[in-house]
């Protein structure tokens, strides 16, 4: 019986291993075709039919293009974290307010039940 969860154990071990090992070289491919790539289009823009400066000038526009876009999507993600920020914010104040009265009400309890429960037995001492 232990021999055999030994031998499973083994077996499930081998497979994992070998398991990771294909992800790693699957990824590993994946790198080395985005690398690829990447390299053929900016191997395909500079050797392309039109002047050096002309190319030039066409990966700068788009870059100040690109660049553009990237600013305007950072502010607006930005005012959006702001505003998001100031709401959670504003509900979480008004949650530990709630708190802060539930907790005020749960210590004013004790002190009137001392002070009527005071007031009975002086009461009753009185008589």
């Amino acid at each position: 019986m232990i021999v055999k969860e030994l031998v499973d154990r083994l077996r499930n071990a081998r497979s994992d291993r070998e398991k990771s090992i294909r992800r790693n070289q699957a990824g590993a491919l994946a790198l080395g075709v985005s690398i690829g790539c990447t390299v053929g289009a900016v191997a395909g823009v500079l050797f392309a039919p039109r002047a050096g400066k002309e190319t030039r000038e066409d990966v700068s526009r788009r870059s100040r293009d690109a660049w553009e876009k990237i600013k305007d999507n950072t502010s607006s993600t930005g005012h959006r974290l702001v505003s998001a920020m100031e709401e959670k914010g504003s509900q979480v104040y008004a949650a530990a307010e709630k708190c802060v009265d539930a907790a005020k009400e749960v210590m004013h309890e004790p002190a009137a039940k001392a002070e009527e429960t005071g007031h009975k037995r002086l009461g009753s001492a009185s008589k």
